[in-house]
């Protein structure tokens, strides 16, 4: 059961990445606040992640 998680976790992190650092970029060209929020929301996912709370 966990082995598919395992799987698919390490897929969501490795897409999650390249998704973050577009974001950025697009919220430094073009500020606004929902750009913001994304990029927050994004960086909280990959936090999450990072520290095995998913």
């Amino acid at each position: 059961m966990q082995q598919w998680w395992l799987k698919v976790r390490f897929a969501v992190k490795s897409i999650l990445f390249p998704l973050i650092c577009l974001q950025f970029i697009r919220t430094l060209l073009f500020p606004n606040p929902l750009d913001v929020f994304i990029l927050f929301l994004f960086f909280m996912a990959y936090l999450g992640f990072l520290f095995n709370y998913y």
